[in-house]
């Protein structure tokens, strides 16, 4: 009799299947893989960031340097110019990705006395990317 109380015990006492325990893991890992996907997605937008963060500072800097020139220098008369460092990296060093270029308009262009200076940086990682800042500044002589 003891022998039959054992055996209905143990019948009754129920573990996980092997379809249960395969079911589970592959739930498990389906959700890895999207915990793995998003993560790359994650880390390309947050290099992505990173990039235009850097331009921008490119940009903002050429900017502020042109607005600081003196009056009727030759890097605010109306044109187009190319950093001459180009490819620049994030420090505004040589040997980069970013290339910065910046125009400048005619004169008494937007207004009288002003001239309007566009700084624009691009740079290429999955696409072609650019970043572009503007600003007034005044001309040696009124009018230009």
């Amino acid at each position: 009799m003891c022998s039959a109380r054992r055996r209905s015990a143990r019948r009754g006492a129920r573990g996980f299947s092997l379809i249960e325990a395969v079911a589970a893991t592959a739930f498990l890992a389906v959700a890895l893989m999207a915990f793995a996907a998003n993560t790359i997605t994650l880390t390309h937008n947050e290099k992505s960031a990173d990039s235009t963060s850097a331009a921008h500072a490119l940009a903002q800097q050429k900017l502020e340097q042109l607005r600081s020139t003196p009056l009727g220098a030759a890097a605010v008369l109306p044109g187009n110019y190319t950093d001459a460092s180009n490819p620049l990296k994030a420090d505004g060093t040589g040997g980069g990705r970013f290339a910065r270029s910046w125009s400048v308009s005619g004169n008494d262009s937007p207004t009288f006395g002003l001239r309007t200076v566009t700084v624009s940086v691009g740079w290429t990682d999955t696409r072609a990317h650019t970043t572009t800042l503007a600003a007034y500044i005044r001309c040696s002589t009124i009018p230009c």
